[in-house]
């Protein structure tokens, strides 16, 4: 059964959700502050964020149950060695476990949200919570919304660890910033592209991840957008996209040139640009799920190459 629910939590992607908060808060926010050279410290304690964390875990953990549990017919049409509800674990066991783990993720969201100060923070965790139930019964089956809000609350995983830590260390330090003008906006910035980046990456692969499927979410009634537009369509829209974020992406290799941070402009050629253009002919050759899955497979390398860049940053900013 233990087997069955690492399964079902989809370990692996709880795990890269912790690396990426980790990451976030103790190379990229910490390397900053260290870099002003002010004496200013992390301010979210240690334990703490660990609950934070975990609360993100676990609401992460019951999506995947719930839309498991919504999904049986649709994944033994799709996936049917990959089905877990119904075979290892009940149905009825699947609900209690989602209820269980979603009721302990929210109540940590807000406890740490008290414990900062602002325990209305515990809300964006509510909001996660209810956004998956209605994604896994109803948005993930409709044109666009299903995407765009897996992909928002992928964002929000960097985000929710800077909007915790922030208002803690205003607090702590806004003598401070009255007099001197020191503000954390870079921080929040430098966060919130990050979170842009997981954004348009994440929208990219479930668009992918929705011509793997399309076949069995027809027989369903799904109204993706492959089944809605036709695949030749769907790959014109992720060629699209798959464009506008390599541009993006140039304008910030543009300012590191600037900068002379050759090293970084070099990570994300290789890490980034190369990557997409590999995606870019994937998709272009994709003519059944097995191709498509593949692509999607470079997607996650992608958004993982770039958690990974946070330390190169950390070492580029300190060393």
């Amino acid at each position: 059964m233990i087997a069955g629910i690492l399964r079902l939590i989809r370990w692996k992607n709880i795990l890269i959700i912790a690396f990426t908060q980790y990451c976030i808060r103790y190379l990229l926010i910490n390397g900053m502050l260290k870099f002003m050279n002010l004496g200013i410290i992390l301010q979210l304690s240690n334990f703490n964020f660990f609950l934070l964390s975990f609360s993100t875990l676990c609401i992460a953990s019951a999506g995947y149950i719930i839309n498991d549990y919504f999904d049986t017919r649709i994944d033994t049409f799709n996936k049917p060695n990959k089905v877990v509800v119904g075979k290892s674990i009940s149905r009825r066991q699947a609900m209690l476990l989602h209820t269980v783990i979603n009721i302990i993720g929210v109540a940590l969201g807000f406890y740490v949200g008290y414990r900062v100060g602002l325990i209305k923070l515990g809300f964006i965790h509510l909001l996660s919570t209810g956004l998956l139930w209605f994604y896994s019964t109803d948005f993930k089956k409709q044109l666009l919304i299903g995407n765009i809000v897996i992909a928002f609350l992928t964002a929000m995983v960097p985000m929710i660890v800077v909007l915790y830590e922030l208002p803690v260390l205003v607090s702590k330090y806004k003598t401070i910033m009255l007099y001197s003008g020191l503000n954390f906006n870079h921080i929040l910035l430098f966060v919130t592209t990050y979170a842009g980046f997981a954004f348009l990456t994440s929208l990219i692969r479930e668009i992918v991840k929705d011509m793997e499927d399309h076949f069995g979410d027809r027989q369903f009634g799904c109204k993706t957008i492959p089944i809605v537009l036709g695949i030749s369509p769907t790959k014109k829209i992720v060629y699209a996209l798959v464009v506008v974020e390599m541009l993006l992406l140039l304008l910030v290799q543009i300012k590191q040139l600037a900068s002379l941070d050759l090293t970084s402009v070099i990570y994300f050629g290789i890490c980034f640009q190369t990557s997409f253009s590999i995606l870019l002919y994937q998709i272009k050759k994709a003519d059944n799920p097995s191709d498509y899955h593949k692509a999607s497979r470079t997607l996650k390398v992608i958004m993982l190459l770039g958690v990974v860049y946070s330390a190169l940053y950390y070492y580029l900013l300190l060393y």
